[in-house]
């Protein structure tokens, strides 16, 4: 069976970076149309909709820190995603919603992959997105566009698992980027 994936784009359009997740969702759709591609400015648990029925979920995001060049992509595998320490009862996220509906036994995948790209400014309201935050909507399309290719298998080949596909994805694309532009996390 041919997994379902599912591209959860975040942002808030009027927060100049914060952009991103909107800007992603509509070259991912313009590039794969029947590609399941979800743009939400929601968080905590009204995630929980996105998260059902499919195997494996793409985060798209800006994340700011401060410490990388804007407009990096960073590639945070699966294995690699915890909850942040001391969750508070205030704040929910993505990690607390995944782990929740995993708790309730709710159809979340198991599969999440974060495209998290450097972002340089996400607090002026109105402001533009910077042109290297911009240009990595691009890499976040190739790198999807490679993981659904590589996810699919073909009458020849099994289905790849997912840390290998991964790798076989980044490895790609990276090749065809500036050295640099992608970080596998």
């Amino acid at each position: 069976m041919t997994p379902l994936i599912r591209v959860l784009c975040l942002g808030n359009e009027l927060l100049a970076d914060d952009a991103l997740g909107l800007v992603a969702a509509e070259e991912l759709r313009r590039r794969f149309p029947h590609l399941d591609v979800i743009f939400t400015t929601d968080s905590g648990f009204h995630l929980l909709d996105y998260l059902s029925d499919c195997t494996l979920l793409v985060v798209v995001d800006s994340i700011q820190t401060g410490q990388i060049p804007g407009g990096t992509l960073l590639v945070f595998p699966n294995a690699d995603m915890q909850s942040p320490s001391g969750p508070s009862p205030h704040y929910v996220g993505l990690f607390e919603t995944l782990q929740l509906g995993r708790k309730l036994v709710l159809p979340v995948p198991e599969e999440v992959i974060i495209l998290a790209v450097e972002a340089v400014d996400c607090l002026t309201l109105g402001g533009e997105m910077d042109p290297a935050v911009k240009s990595a909507v691009g890499l976040v399309a190739e790198l999807v566009g490679e993981i659904m290719q590589c996810m699919k298998p073909t009458a020849t080949e099994q289905a790849v698992a997912l840390a290998d596909c991964l790798q076989r994805a980044f490895e790609t694309v990276s090749a065809r980027y500036a050295p640099g532009r992608l970080v596998l996390a």
